[in-house]
């Protein structure tokens, strides 16, 4: 199937083993960001409803290299356990670096699909090893597929009111 233009799209990819192999690029201010751009596993159904969950504000102190190399690690254990995962349909991840701080995205055919992915490792590990370090917002609701590409924004949208709050 020809891609559209819209989506970036290929089969389960070879993904990076390095933080040098990341796009790395400007956020805004001073803090250097490195960004895993979408990547889709499939080619997402326009007219399909999906599941998407988003996370914000996964902050680990340089302050503590063990710690900051865990997130590391996980992260890149993580990152490979999506590209396998049945049921994911696609990922994106932001990271900065002043502060160590990820953002997370995926797209789910199904809620089973994203809680199976929760508990098996590398991911249900990290969430134990990293929890008490961190303060997570979380998101989740449906999106057509023809909305993914903006996703991004419209996580954070959904992602701010909460890390107001707490």
């Amino acid at each position: 199937m020809a891609c559209s233009g819209r989506f970036r799209f290929a089969p389960p990819p070879l993904m990076p083993r390095r933080w040098a192999d990341y796009q790395v690029g400007r956020n805004g201010g001073d803090a250097v960001m490195a960004e895993i751009p979408w990547n889709f596993r499939i080619q997402p159904d326009p007219s399909r409803e999906y599941f998407v969950a988003a996370t914000s504000g996964l902050r680990i102190s340089w302050w503590n290299p063990r710690r900051a190399w865990a997130f590391q690690r996980y992260t890149l254990g993580i990152i490979e356990q999506l590209s396998r995962s049945s049921g994911c349909v696609g990922f994106a991840l932001r990271t900065t670096f002043r502060p160590l701080e990820g953002s997370t995205i995926s797209v789910w055919e199904d809620i089973e699909s994203l809680r199976r992915f929760q508990k098996e490792n590398p991911h249900g590990e990290a969430m134990e090893v990293l929890s008490s370090d961190t303060k997570v917002g979380f998101a989740q609701w449906r999106s057509r597929g023809d909305a993914l590409p903006r996703i991004w924004e419209e996580a954070e949208g959904r992602l701010k009111p909460r890390e107001q709050s707490a």
